[in-house]
């Protein structure tokens, strides 16, 4: 089979705007009160050049399944990746993965999580399985941070940091409370999975610098690290060997059709 070329910017967005237009009308009414986001918020419009960077990544890697969490318009962008990932991959892809071609998007609010399943294209839906649990605050070896109730098994070639929001966290320790408005998110769920996570993982954090820091001082293995201030964006990748031929056959067939995608591309898509 093909393997697919990455859609230009304009082409990426084309797709966005009719998702968009065929969202239902409840889109944009409000939720339920004291669920999830603010009581009376509308949802964000989506922002092209975040979106379009984590397509790319997605397709630029030639991920097999990503975990996000914090749903929205993200899991729009990685479950089309996902899916021409798989076209472009077909009967080349024989690994013995867990959970190939999915998206674990992990979400607080159970109205969210309807209006961003509720914007996906019919083919695409198959792809995402949805986690709606609560947050918490939990003490992580002494320091004061968040995570999530419930997280399933997955295995995830791509991490999307960009949940929970501070007002999402339930409880306190010791007095201590996440701050409910314009405190610093400081979620540990990625430091609970890391050692079951496979070599050539890759994280990525929507703006929340101080959470990244306080990822890159509490990451255990090897991990290369990258600020995009311009981006408002941090970039975390495994650099570790494969553990055996399971994940060995994994990367590699990664890599082959990351390159194909590569000479397929146009130099600067737009």
């Amino acid at each position: 089979m093909s393997t697919l070329p990455l859609l230009t910017r304009r082409e990426f967005e084309v797709f966005l705007r009719t998702a968009q237009a065929d969202t239902s009308p409840s889109e944009a009414a409000s939720p339920p009160e004291g669920r999830g986001k603010s009581a009376g918020e509308e949802t964000y419009p989506f922002e092209l050049d975040d979106l379009y960077f984590l397509y790319s990544l997605t397709r630029q890697n030639a991920a097999v399944s990503v975990m996000e969490f914090g749903s929205g318009w993200s899991t729009l962008a990685f479950a089309k990746a996902i899916n021409e990932n798989r076209l472009s991959m077909g009967d080349a892809y024989q690994v013995r993965h867990p959970n190939p071609f999915r998206l674990m998007s992990v979400e607080v609010s159970e109205h969210w999580m309807d209006v961003t399943l509720g914007r996906l294209p019919i083919e695409l839906r198959d792809s995402v399985i949805s986690q709606v649990t609560t947050a918490r605050l939990i003490d992580f070896h002494g320091s004061y941070a968040t995570a999530y109730s419930e997280i399933p098994a997955f295995t995830p070639d791509i991490i999307y940091l960009d949940g929970p929001d501070a007002e999402q966290v339930t409880g306190s320790i010791d007095g201590f409370a996440s701050i409910k408005r314009h405190g610093l998110p400081m979620s540990a769920d990625i430091l609970r999975i890391e050692p079951h996570l496979w070599p050539w993982t890759v994280i990525v954090t929507d703006g929340r610098t101080a959470n990244a820091r306080f990822l890159k001082a509490n990451l255990r293995r090897n991990w290369q690290h990258l600020h995009d201030p311009f981006g408002d964006r941090t970039v975390f990748r495994l650099d570790e060997t494969p553990f055996g031929a399971v994940t060995e056959e994994h990367i590699a067939t990664r890599l082959k059709i990351a390159r194909e995608v590569f000479q397929k591309q146009e130099p600067y898509p737009v």
